[in-house]
C-alpha cells in the first residue's frame, strides 16, 4: 500500500486541480463511448515487433462487438496461416477455432491474461471480458495540461482502481482522456505494488461518425526490452448492423 500511495502522488504532482463538478465515472464513460458504440465493427491490422523475430509480423483482424450483449467476434485475415483463426466470446466463454486442425476450443478464464496472436495484447484486451466501467471505481487525479505526444490538448488524468472482488489483474490503471472529446490517449497499467508494468498510447487522432477516434494503438510492456505492438485501424462502424447469427459457435467454423 505504501508503493500504491506513493504512485498516486507521484503521478498527481505535475496537475492542475480539477473542475470539482467533474464526475470521474462520467469521464471513464465517455472514453468508453469515443471507442465503442452498442454494436462496432472494425477492421486493423497488427504490429508485432519483438527481438525474438527476424521482421516484425503483421496481422490482418475484423472485429464485430456487440458492447450491450457482452459479446464479440473476432476473424483473421492473415497472415496465411492464420488466415480463418476465429475467437467468439459469449460472456463469460471464449472459443477460439483453429482452421489447420480443425480444432474449435475453449479459452479458459485462466488464460485470459496470455497473449493474444503472439502480441503485447492478451485475450482479454481485445474481447474485453473485464469491465473498464463496472470492475473498477474512478478516481479524479487533475488535469494535464500538455499530455505528452499530444501536446496542444488538454486531458482528465483518471485513476481506475479495481474492486475488491472484481475479476482483473491490475492493481490499478491510469488514463489520460482528452477533456473536450472524451478520446483515450494514455493508459498505465499497475500491478498490486505499485510497478508500472506496460504503457499503451493512442495517435493519429481522426473525426469518425462524429467521434474523435484513435487509428493507431501501441501496447508497450515496460519489463521486456524491444517489445512493442501496434494496431492500425483501417476502418471502423459505429452503431453498426450486425446479424445475431455473427456472435454463433457455428460461424467460428464458416470460412471467408
Amino acid at each position: 500500500m505504501l508503493a500504491l500511495g506513493w504512485a498516486v502522488a507521484a503521478s498527481s504532482a505535475s496537475l492542475e486541480p480539477a473542475p470539482p463538478e467533474v464526475d470521474a465515472r462520467g469521464i471513464a464513460e465517455r472514453a468508453e463511448e469515443a471507442l465503442r458504440s452498442e454494436r462496432t465493427y472494425l477492421a486493423a491490422e497488427m504490429t508485432v515487433i519483438s527481438p525474438r523475430l527476424s521482421a516484425p509480423r503483421v496481422v490482418a483482424f475484423e472485429n464485430w462487438d456487440d458492447r450491450p450483449g457482452r459479446r464479440s467476434f473476432i476473424r483473421i485475415s492473415a497472415p496465411a496461416k492464420d488466415a480463418d483463426t476465429t475467437f467468439l466470446k459469449l460472456h463469460p466463454s471464449l472459443w477460439m477455432y483453429v482452421p489447420r486442425v480443425e480444432r474449435t476450443m475453449r479459452i479458459p478464464p485462466s488464460m485470459m491474461l496470455q497473449s493474444w496472436m503472439g502480441s503485447d495484447f492478451t485475450n482479454d484486451d481485445l474481447v474485453k471480458e473485464s469491465s473498464a466501467l463496472d470492475d473498477y471505481e474512478h478516481h479524479l487525479l487533475g488535469v494535464d495540461a500538455a499530455p505528452e505526444g499530444h501536446e496542444g490538448l488538454r486531458a482528465y488524468v483518471v485513476e481506475y482502481v479495481p474492486h475488491e472482488d472484481a475479476p482483473v489483474v491490475w492493481g490499478r490503471i491510469v488514463t489520460w482522456i482528452e477533456v473536450e472529446h472524451g478520446t483515450p490517449l494514455r493508459q498505465e497499467f499497475y500491478d498490486e505494488g505499485g510497478e508500472k508494468l506496460r504503457l499503451m498510447t493512442f495517435g493519429e487522432i481522426a473525426e469518425v461518425e462524429g467521434r474523435h477516434y484513435p487509428l493507431s494503438w501501441t501496447m508497450r510492456p515496460l519489463d521486456k526490452e524491444g517489445h512493442e505492438t501496434r494496431i492500425r485501424v483501417r476502418e471502423v462502424r459505429f452503431d453498426a448492423e450486425i446479424e445475431d447469427s455473427v456472435f454463433t459457435k457455428r460461424n467460428l467454423t464458416k470460412r471467408r
